[in-house]
């Protein structure tokens, strides 16, 4: 399992925040430049056609929520990017669209940026807890 800490990430961190019922989340560059895959003022939660990967600054995501750091296995570190690439890839998926919460949500754009793959814990968590 994925671990998370509450600490102030580095360049190309992937972060999430508590959203109640999910957790968004994005690729942090500066305090003025996070990548994710959602939209402004969460519209794309009832209208996923509107989801976009946008730009927002680190306020923006947040909206007040608190702040995790992902934190990498040894098998992670080996297969992830360097965070150039990282930040490479995200900024060069800005306005893309075709959000999908069960194969192409914010947490397998984070994924994909890291690893070059899409994957989403949260949906496999679910899918085996109704499922499993």
């Amino acid at each position: 399992m994925t671990q998370w800490l509450k600490i102030n990430p580095t360049f190309a961190s992937h972060i999430r925040v508590n959203r109640g019922f999910y957790y968004h989340h994005g690729i942090y560059l500066d305090d003025n430049t996070v990548v994710s895959f959602g939209g402004i003022n969460n519209d794309y939660t009832l209208d996923p056609s509107k989801a976009r990967v946008i730009i927002t600054s680190l306020n923006e995501f947040l909206r007040g929520g608190e702040l995790e750091v992902r934190q990498f296995s040894d098998e992670e570190l080996k297969r992830k990017r360097t965070p150039q690439d990282i930040a490479n890839y995200a900024l060069s998926c800005v306005g893309n669209s075709g959000y999908d919460l069960i194969n192409n949500n914010c947490e397998h754009f984070a994924n994909e940026c890291l690893f070059g793959k899409r994957e989403s814990e949260q949906v496999k968590n679910i899918i085996n807890h109704f499922f499993g």
